[in-house]
């Protein structure tokens, strides 16, 4: 979050107010600190009232021409107030209805843009303190293996502090440090004090408090280490106590997000043979709710914990170069040609950049996956151009909409249930591709975090042997470390023209790049130029590693329970949606007929439409497909990516059945 020109005009104007008022909100302040948002409290309730200022003007102009087509069409005010007495006084007084109804919704969306923004620095500040305590095993790891190799502790911060995408949200937090003594001019202990009172994480603060009073010699390489072991039987525990959540948030997500729905569309259908006005908290239900209901609930997810098994890719430079030490040589050019230099060099490497997508393609994608939508997309468009002729024609004729708010038209009502099946197509053609490359690169970082302990293992028992790190290396190339060996070979390549290990290693990692493998071969560089002795580096790292992949096989046993649950959930609503639709809807129908014809005048006074309850529970399967699917990845890998494969194939199965069975 960046300090715009739109916030320097929040507070310009209503600066003063909260300036005077800051002591009131002093819990917002330590949040919006913790969150590390780059504003005073001040500042920041000045933007989010004049951004909640905008929510409510927008939402009062949208109230106003609410409330006139729900109240001034005579039909509307009928379905509202069900007898005629109601809807004549509510015909009397119009215009009051209507400036109240444009007041209701202005102070409902001011209150909940500000609430939303109110409440942000607290859900960032409980996001960053559990990044903070998940990502505080390797990095104490890290700070042990180089300290035991014998750098200083604030050598061993600058380091940490350049891998910020490696080692997570704690290397931030030393990053901080780090900055302070670099350009504030503040001492290692002022630094120190200072981290404690930015972080959201007791956990850095107790590490930090620790670091203060043992700040100087061997100590604290004893401390780290301690603190390691601590933090390693911490890991533990925490990923049985977040498992044993996630039991409960399964929970609740079947009991709310599944079984609730389904309890009040068979409720509202009911309802309508009594309110016609029912059938409009069904579409609010089925396309409002259940959607940011979802969203909420994922957002609920990251503040359980760091769920993610596969974490994305750090941007980090190709090879790295310390260019301290060369001379800067003129190139004896204008400026202007300097200019031009740099303008073909950036040329060339886009050019580069390109050849490298055209010849490699596979590689290219299989790196970054959401590269897929750029055909993906495409496909699925020139699908749609396929639409039968006399479909593209009723589109084409329903632009002019006129809305009912009792209920869409049947014409409407027949048009939408022809386009369906086609959005459905085209939303699984564009995602399939994005699913299959995700997966791939997924499986891939997978299998290579399953052979770096084995990696580890022998480097290890090698140094024990007194062979040096470079030649264990060219000896690992030539073995079988299955989908790492051809990127050892290629290592191997690099020694043989006298790179420098620490160079290849570069190499090596940025060819495989993932969480694990960064982390171990970025200890193994640093140690490698601290040190000739690694052995107690390799035994550190391989340890924490072993550890790691332990957790991660206690994570992978759950996955399946929790992937089960919502496909049974699933099953479960689309088969009573099923039942409605098929037996439920047209029995109703007829039901309704027939009292009509005989007389019968207490049920069946609501306008019932079996086409379109059909196609309403036929988009809260395809709702529920998506969304469930979304849950069950983030629930069971951490990513809602990785549950894109399941929200396919749900809704597939729910095309499937609503085309060939209703």
């Amino acid at each position: 979050m960046t300090y715009t020109s739109a916030d320097e005009l929040a507070y310009r104007i209503f600066g003063d107010f909260f300036y005077k008022n800051k002591e009131s909100f002093q819990e917002l302040k330590v949040r919006i600190r913790h969150s590390h948002i780059p504003m005073s409290v001040d500042q920041y309730l000045a933007s989010a009232f004049m951004y909640s200022l905008f929510a409510g003007i927008i939402g009062g102009i949208f109230g106003l021409w609410l409330g006139l087509k729900t109240l001034g069409d005579p039909l509307s005010r009928l379905n509202l107030f069900v007898d005629s007495t109601r809807a004549g006084f509510a015909e009397e007084y119009l215009y009051l209805l209507v400036i109240l109804v444009a007041l209701l919704v202005f102070v409902i969306s001011f209150l909940i843009v500000f609430g939303m923004i109110y409440i942000y620095p607290y859900l960032q500040a409980d996001i960053r303190h559990a990044c903070i305590d998940k990502s505080m095993l390797p990095a104490v790891t890290y700070m042990y293996a180089l300290t035991n190799g014998g750098m200083s502790i604030y050598d061993v911060f600058r380091s940490l502090s350049s891998y910020t995408h490696i080692f997570g949200t704690s290397a931030e937090e030393i990053s901080y440090i780090v900055r302070d003594m670099d350009y504030l001019g503040k001492d290692f202990i002022t630094g120190l004090k200072e981290a404690k009172e930015r972080t959201p994480s007791e956990r850095f603060k107790d590490f930090v408090d620790g670091l203060i009073l043992v700040s100087s010699g061997e100590a604290i390489t004893d401390y780290i280490k301690n603190k390691s072991e601590q933090y390693q039987e911490m890991a533990e525990l925490a990923n049985r106590n977040l498992l044993k959540r996630l039991d409960v948030l399964a929970e609740v997500y079947v009991t709310v997000l599944v079984a609730g729905p389904l309890f009040i569309m068979t409720t509202l259908v009911v309802l309508q043979f009594f309110r016609q006005a029912s059938v409009q908290i069904l579409y609010m239900l089925i396309y409002v709710i259940i959607p940011l209901a979802t969203l909420l609930f994922i957002v609920l997810l990251d503040t359980v914990g760091e769920l993610s098994m596969s974490p994305e890719k750090g941007s980090v430079p190709g090879y790295p170069i310390n260019l301290y030490d060369i001379p800067e040589l003129s190139s004896e050019l204008s400026e202007e040609e300097e200019e031009k230099r740099d303008k073909r060099l950036k040329l060339y490497r886009q050019l580069y950049n390109i050849k490298n997508l055209v010849l490699n393609p596979y590689k290219t994608i299989r790196n970054e996956p959401r590269y897929t939508f750029f055909f993906g997309v495409p496909l699925g468009l020139y699908y749609l151009t396929h639409l039968p002729k006399t479909l593209k024609d009723s589109i084409n004729f329903s632009y002019h909409w006129n809305p009912n708010f009792a209920h869409i038209s049947d014409s409407s009502v027949q048009l939408i249930s022809s386009i369906d099946d086609y959005l459905v197509i085209f939303i699984v053609i564009a995602l399939i591709p994005f699913i299959i490359f995700y997966e791939i690169r997924a499986w891939r970082m997978r299998k290579i975090d399953e052979r770096m302990p084995d990696l580890l293992r022998n480097l290890s028992s090698m140094n024990d042997s007194g062979i040096l790190l470079s030649n264990s290396l060219k000896i690992m190339a030539e073995s079988k470390m299955g989908i790492l060996s051809k990127e050892l070979k290629k290592l191997n390549e690099d020694l043989s023209w006298g790179t420098s290990t620490s160079r290849a290693l570069m190499k090596l990692e940025n060819n495989i790049r993932t969480a694990t493998s960064s982390r171990i071969l970025h200890t193994l560089i640093k140690a490698n130029e601290s040190t000739s002795d690694i052995k107690n580096v390799l035994s550190i790292t391989s340890e924490q590693v072993k550890s790691e992949e332990r957790l991660k096989e206690e994570r992978s046993s759950e996955i399946v329970v929790y992937v089960v649950t919502i496909y049974v959930t699933f099953f479960v609503f689309l088969f009573i949606v099923y039942i409605l639709v098929v037996y439920f809807f047209p029995e109703s129908a007829s039901f309704k007929n027939s009292s009509q014809g005989m007389g019968y005048g207490g049920i069946g006074n609501g306008y019932f439409n079996v086409e379109e309850y059909t196609m309403l529970m036929y988009h809260s399967a395809l709702v529920q497909a998506f969304t469930s699917g979304l849950i069950a990845g983030k629930m069971g890998q951490g990513s809602v990516y990785m549950g894109l494969k399941y929200s396919v194939s749900m809704m597939i199965i729910t095309y499937i059945v609503f085309t060939m069975f209703v």
